[in-house]
């Protein structure tokens, strides 16, 4: 097996592009042998591999919709949370914080390699001018073997050549292609919720390369299949690389400078600026064969170009960055620079480069998502022809570096190369704080593939005593970019607190929201504290672990800067284990189910001054008490508490408020707005409308209601909008929604007047609502043609305003006038769970 190409049936016919032959150099010396003892691998990796296939994971929406997650579908939250929650940070302070790597050492590394002449090495010389050669195509997959090649030969070549620098602490990692590839996450054979994500060159150990083809997964694929099934998992990356070749445009006069560039580099020679963009309305020539030379060999200057260009020496590595802001003016911003800059920006403007930062979020999403946990953070790459671009990902969002020139900079960046295999697992994200391994002497080599077997000690908060929870089976990991990562495992504990099966929910949660335990204490001794989940344990790591103690800390301590990121501790909760309500809801109790839970939203309101604020089906428990299904509240991390005149006390993060598929029309148009009762009520509605649309569960759902539900979560948020606008806007009764808008399950054919009593509730209030911007409207109008002034006007708004209840749509929407509609129209079944909670 190529030790830089993960393995793959090439004898696969076809399209496939594993039927192109990657470069592999024709010189003895460029085939890399690694001299490092390859550690074995644990007996228990089968066991653990075949354990986490039964993992259930969300997005958000319980991933009720079979679908492939391609780029279309989660592009837009993606967007969202990119523009939203990313930084930029000079490549010197980047290399730093995330790697942990001193800035005067790295220095020294560059000019180590400088002084050793590293870029004269066969195999690196061999394998920069097959990059560059297959640069000139418009094969993409020729640049991954050349690339590996390289970046394999810097970590070999430093650790022999470069004096005092430590061990590896990963001894045997290796850059390899992995495209096409379908990297693993560890869902159940013929679950299709997964991306499609196939990362052009991963960072994993030979170890784990070695084991690749013993895995189940891969043996039990038809031969035909093999070259896209290694069983390769995301737990088993340490980082990876998306490689992406020379934009089309001016390919031929950029790449030509940077071919003389690393002559220039080779021959000892000041290197030159890239050359000047051909000028408009010329078309540049392509490189001749003859152009694409051996590094060492003199290159003639292209036809039409300066000859007498000016030289820049390349600046070092610790002044790179120093005099930039983060937040760089970008007035002049050309995908390719006219002129050679230590620091290089993707043009916005062009559609290609938002379609790289696409594929970087969604590496990093399946990366923090399928990890089980075992992920606090993640560093990636992006390289755009001789362009690189560095990434730094966890709860909070994104910090991007500054970008080089690979090709141009060479030295600097085989020093980063070298920084990122001397990490060792806290700064892979590997180091999870304040749980203990099972086994002391874990093989470094072998990423854990969950949290089963970890333990930590928590206080007893009634017994004082200390506690010792180990962890079990995974029961939910959160599928999301930025935000909480909630993971749930199945724990045993010493002592036994109860007789219960217990979790645990290990979360990063926002340190100015109220935490969950104390808003659940808050419900103790009213009715509605029987539907809540019972907590037993509870810790926050705020004094021992917090993103400002780690790599955020280092980066904006660096920066200088006043930064303004949400800050996130670790927190564990000990809950009794609930079943999700999918599992159980059915046409003979839904409307039981949505009545306890319209009972619950009331009194949390009234009654514990609480607004929940994430209504969805993940956090829709039950348990059974007898033969009742008792719905259980699940998931405070989002709820506020509220004053006596409905405003929430105390801060309440930065990041928005719920989940995008059952929030309100209202929210999701106006997200600053204030949240209240009757946003609730209508994620009770949409929750509702999308069990009858989707459940049961098992049954393969046709196309009409495939295409409704992912409208829902597809896109922006604009499209999401507009696809749950109609449902109130574009019809005088819901059964003009069925089927073409609303293709309800046969299950719950039922319900249809149950779900238009339900409807009319809300449409009534969005018509209230839009009368009231009917009559601002007319005041915005007759102040524009002068015949009220701008003081006549604000009192006309203020006073129209404060007629116009908000919080209930001038009292249609309310709690009593749902449970009014729904009662007058239920099914006919022969039982049914009142409500605990008397009309008001």
């Amino acid at each position: 097996m190529e030790s830089s190409e993960l393995p793959h049936d090439t004898s696969a016919k076809g399209d496939s592009p594993s039927n192109t032959v990657p470069y592999r150099p024709s010189t003895p010396v460029a085939q890399i042998e690694h001299n490092h003892t390859l550690l074995d691998r644990d007996q228990d990796r089968a066991a653990a591999l075949a354990k986490v296939q039964s993992t259930l994971l969300s997005l958000g929406i319980s991933g009720w919709v079979e679908n492939n997650h391609t780029r279309d579908e989660v592009r837009g939250p993606l967007r969202k949370d990119m523009d939203e929650s990313t930084e930029r940070m000079p490549l010197r302070l980047w290399v730093s914080a995330v790697l942990g790597c001193p800035v005067d050492r790295v220095q020294s590394w560059v000019d180590t390699f400088n002084k050793e002449r590293l870029c004269e090495d066969d195999i690196i010389g061999t394998s920069v001018q097959a990059y560059l050669q297959a640069a000139n195509s418009e094969r993409e997959e020729a640049l991954y073997q050349p690339f590996c090649a390289m970046a394999n030969r810097v970590l070999e070549w430093a650790r022999d050549h470069v004096p005092g620098l430590p061990t590896y602490p990963i001894p045997d990692l290796l850059f390899v292609r992995n495209d096409p590839v379908v990297v693993d996450n560890g869902r159940e054979e013929g679950d299709n919720r997964d991306a499609d994500c196939k990362p052009d060159i991963v960072l994993i150990s030979q170890t784990t390369c070695n084991d690749l083809e013993n895995r189940p997964k891969y043996q039990q694929a038809p031969p035909r299949k093999r070259h896209k099934t290694t069983g390769v998992d995301w737990c088993d990356i340490f980082s990876l690389l998306e490689l992406k070749p020379f934009p089309t445009s001016r390919r031929a006069a950029y790449l030509v400078g940077l071919i003389a560039a690393w002559s220039s580099k080779v021959r000892g020679e000041e290197p030159l600026p890239a050359p000047s963009l051909v000028a408009s309305g010329s078309r540049p020539q392509r490189p001749t064969p003859s152009s694409l030379q051996s590094p060492g060999v003199p290159l003639l200057s292209e036809p039409g170009t300066n000859s007498n260009r000016l030289k820049r020496k390349p600046e070092p590595f610790v002044t790179e960055g120093a005099n930039q802001s983060r937040k760089r003016p970008r007035a002049k911003r050309n995908y390719l620079p006219e002129i050679y800059e230590s620091d290089y920006f993707l043009s916005e403007k062009c559609s290609v480069a938002k379609e790289f930062e696409d594929h970087m979020a969604r590496y990093a999403l399946e990366m923090l998502s399928c990890t089980r946990g075992t992920r606090l953070f993640f560093f990636q790459c992006l390289v755009v022809g001789d362009i690189v671009e560095f990434w730094y990902c966890d709860a909070s969002g994104f910090v991007r570096s500054y970008q080089i020139s690979w090709v141009r900079e060479f030295d600097k960046f085989a020093a980063i190369l070298v920084a990122i295999a001397c990490c060792d697992y806290a700064h892979f994200g590997l180091d999870i704080p304040n749980l203990s391994p099972p086994a002391p002497d874990l093989n470094p080599s072998i990423p854990p593939m969950s949290l089963t077997g970890y333990s930590t000690t928590m206080r007893h908060p009634t017994l004082d005593i200390d506690v010792k929870v180990t962890l079990g089976s995974e029961v939910f990991t959160q599928y999301s970019l930025v935000g909480r990562h909630t993971c749930v495992y199945d724990v045993t504990t010493e002592p036994p607190v109860s007789p219960d099966p217990l979790v645990i929910k290990m979360s990063l949660q926002s340190v100015c929201r109220t935490p969950e335990q104390e808003l659940l204490a808050l419900a103790d001794g009213f009715p509605v504290s029987e539907h809540l989940p019972k907590a037993f344990m509870w810790t926050d790591r705020a004094t021992e672990w917090r993103l400002a103690h780690g790599v955020r800390g280092l980066m904006f301590l660096q920066n200088d800067e006043d930064e303004t990121y949400e800050e996130r501790c670790q927190r564990h909760i000990v809950f009794k284990k609930y079943k999700p309500i999918e599992s159980v809801i059915s046409s003979s109790n839904m409307d039981h189910v949505f009545n306890q839970l319209l009972d619950c939203l009331h009194e949390l309101r009234y009654e514990v001054n609480m607004l929940h604020r994430d209504i969805s089906l993940s956090n829709l428990m039950y348990e059974m008490r007898g033969t009742v299904v008792w719905l259980i509240l699940n998931d405070f991390d989002l709820a506020t508490r509220l004053d006596e005149h409905g405003r929430p006390l105390g801060a309440t993060g930065s990041h928005r408020m719920g989940t995008l598929p059952f929030m309100s029309v209202d929210l999701i148009k106006h997200p600053e707005m204030l949240h209240l009762l009757r946003h609730d009520l209508e994620s009770a509605f949409f929750v509702a409308l999308w069990c009858g649309i989707r459940l049961p569960s098992g049954q393969k759902i046709d196309a009409a209601r495939r295409d409704v539900l992912l409208s829902w979560e597809q896109h922006g948020l604009n499209a999401i909008l507009k696809a749950k606008a109609q449902i109130f806007a574009n019809s005088d009764s819901f059964f003009q929604l069925v089927p073409g808008e609303i293709p309800i399950s046969p299950e719950f054919c039922q319900y249809e007047m149950w779900f238009d009593g339900f409807w009319k509730v809300f449409f009534d209030g969005y018509q209230k609502l839009a009368d009231h911007h009917r009559r601002l409207a007319v005041i915005q109008r007759d102040l524009r043609v002068k015949r009220i002034n701008e003081n006549q006007a604000e009192g006309l708004i203020k006073a129209a305003n404060s007629k116009f209840n908000f919080e209930t749509l001038n009292d249609a929407v309310t709690y009593t006038k749902i449970k009014a509609a729904l009662e007058s129209c239920k099914p006919d079944l022969a039982t049914y769970v009142p409500g605990f909670v008397s009309e008001m």
